[in-house]
């Protein structure tokens, strides 16, 4: 049994993919295994997957299936994964080679069941280190429902995802958003990296960066729910209100709205967005991690529950 499987869902990233899998092949570690689960890709993806397979037959375990989603491709992977931890890496992307090694021994160290490492963002010849572990406060499960909701840059026990059946929800995107902060409520301890060990590269016409209007941008208010119902479930809540208040603040409130802003398509789900804070979060206003954010966070937030979408058109500078 090797300690960890990397699962790595593979769609259309043939310019990409070979930068990943260098990546993972070249670990420092010693026992683990690479999940390449291609999801119907249509591209030359799978020449290459295979040219990886042939270098390093026990090391890389090749799987083709129907197209469904990156969550699927996931779900897939993890019924075939054989190691004690799981790590998520999306094909675009690429890893430190000293990643496992660093994630396992932090891991073993601290008792940890989930251990997070900060990520560099690259845009073109530009880059971005995405977090800051550097001060965190005592309780460190609200640091983690706090954190970048990204199934990649961490470590997680297995049994975990297997036993709570935590799966990713399929055909659906903001899928990490809806079930990774929940993750820590079926852990005994957590642990941060403040290293930056993961490299995630920001394309145009991705998920997060939509140049035309899909209806599936409205898939976040399914995710957030989904998310909202596990902490019930666990009863958890109202242990973790003002975590879960500010979750919607910032993926609801705040970039889902500048999502929806270009297209008057999303019109309706902008108004959607204030009802859900009216309902849900009334008091939004008083939470204390909004409390911290700078003033023009403040004012797109005010500006879209308030419905004054032409004057933040105009302050964006969007047609």
């Amino acid at each position: 049994m090797v300690k960890i499987s990397i699962i790595v869902p593979v769609y259309n990233v043939e310019e990409y993919l070979s930068k990943c899998l260098d990546s993972l092949v070249n670990q420092t570690f010693d026992s683990y295994e690479v999940i390449v689960v291609n999801d119907g890709s249509p591209d030359s993806s799978q020449n290459i997957i295979d040219e990886y397979v042939k270098k390093y037959p026990e090391l890389i375990k090749s799987y083709v299936k129907e197209n469904g989603g990156q969550a699927s491709a996931r779900n897939f992977g993890l019924t075939k994964a054989g190691g004690e931890y799981i790590v998520y890496v999306d094909s675009d992307d690429y890893v430190d080679e000293t990643i496992l090694e660093k994630l396992y021994n932090k891991t073993k160290n601290d008792d940890s069941d989930i251990v997070v490492c900060a990520a560099t963002s690259i845009a073109g010849d530009k880059t971005n280190l995405m977090d800051d572990y550097s001060s965190l406060q005592a309780d460190l499960f609200k640091e983690y429902i706090l954190a970048r909701p990204s199934a990649w840059c961490r470590l997680i026990k297995k049994e975990i995802l297997i036993n709570e059946k935590l799966k990713f929800l399929e055909n659906h995107y903001y899928e990490d958003v809806a079930v990774v902060p929940a993750w820590c409520l079926f852990c005994h301890n957590i642990s941060f990296l403040n290293e930056s060990l993961y490299y995630y590269l920001v394309r145009q016409g991705s998920t997060m960066n939509q140049l035309q209007y899909t209806k599936k941008l409205e898939d976040i208010f399914d995710s957030l729910e989904n998310l909202s119902s596990i902490f019930k479930f666990k009863e958890c809540y109202e242990t973790y209100f003002e975590e879960i208040e500010f979750i919607y603040i910032e993926h609801l409130l705040h970039a889902a709205s500048l999502r929806f802003l270009p297209f008057e398509e999303g019109r309706k789900s902008l108004d959607r967005i204030a009802s859900v804070m009216e309902k849900e979060f009334p008091k939004w206003r008083q939470n204390k991690y909004y409390k911290n954010q700078n003033i023009k966070y403040k004012i797109i937030c005010n500006l879209f529950y308030k419905r004054k979408y032409n004057i933040l058109k105009k302050i964006l500078k969007i047609k």
